[in-house]
């Protein structure tokens, strides 16, 4: 009877401890240290790539916890993006009662590679990889016109002038016009069956796969034709 006591005894330690852990292998030695458990195990950014400073502080211990309550529970206030300022709520319970709840705000700043110019570039350089590079940055902030990788400013131009170093955008960049404004181009119609080609002046800038107006040499008429390749546009019938 009394080894019986024994085992129910330990057996209701570890669950009380499992439960105060959430998964973890040891009772956190703080409210932060398990709101950092928290944020490692749910962000969405790679091991070791996150920094997390806490601007709201808790002083009480897991120790002092276990004798106020046996769960707890862990979720995002708002902002549930795990970068910038977060706030965490920690819930605690006993025998299935709130007991406390603890608001502990954080601030997290997110190790990210971002492209950068490898040089000076003046305004209209088209850009290629010797321009061109991948820095790490500490950010608080997703910029929503981040580029993801190098490969989506290859041929691009540049729209404004950008020292060393400084952090490249989508929106200082634009297509190459492969058609420009008077200057010569070739007009093709092809159908499969018949292949006519022409010459004509477009009337405006145009990019792979837009269309632009084109006047033709010969019969003086303005035309749309699709911007094909380099002073090339097509006919579409």
């Amino acid at each position: 009877m009394k080894s019986k006591i024994i085992l129910m005894t330990v057996a209701a330690f570890l669950t009380l401890s499992v439960a105060i852990s959430r998964g973890s292998n040891a009772a956190p030695h703080s409210i932060q240290a398990a709101v950092r458990e928290y944020i490692d195990a749910n962000m969405p950014w790679p091991p070791g790539t996150a920094r997390v400073d806490f601007l709201s502080a808790s002083g009480e211990s897991a120790t002092v916890l276990q004798n106020r309550a046996d769960t707890f529970r862990i979720e995002p206030a708002g902002n549930s993006d795990f970068i910038g300022d977060m706030v965490f709520l920690v819930r605690f319970f006993k025998d299935g009662s709130a007991v406390k709840t603890e608001s502990v705000r954080t601030k997290i700043e997110v190790a990210r590679n971002v492209v950068v110019a490898a040089r000076a570039l003046p305004v209209g350089s088209i850009l290629t990889g010797a321009d061109i590079r991948t820095a790490q940055k500490w950010v608080r902030r997703i910029h929503p016109q981040a580029l993801a990788s190098v490969e989506e400013t290859s041929g691009k131009m540049l729209t404004v002038q950008v020292s060393e170093g400084a952090e490249l955008f989508t929106s200082m960049l634009k297509d190459v016009p492969l058609v420009k404004k008077g200057k010569m181009v070739k007009i093709v119609f092809d159908n499969g069956l018949m292949r006519i080609a022409t010459v004509g002046l477009p009337e405006e800038d145009g990019i792979a796969g837009s269309i632009v107006r084109v006047r033709n040499i010969t019969s003086n008429k303005i035309i749309y034709a699709r911007v094909l390749g380099d002073s090339v546009v097509g006919i579409e019938y």
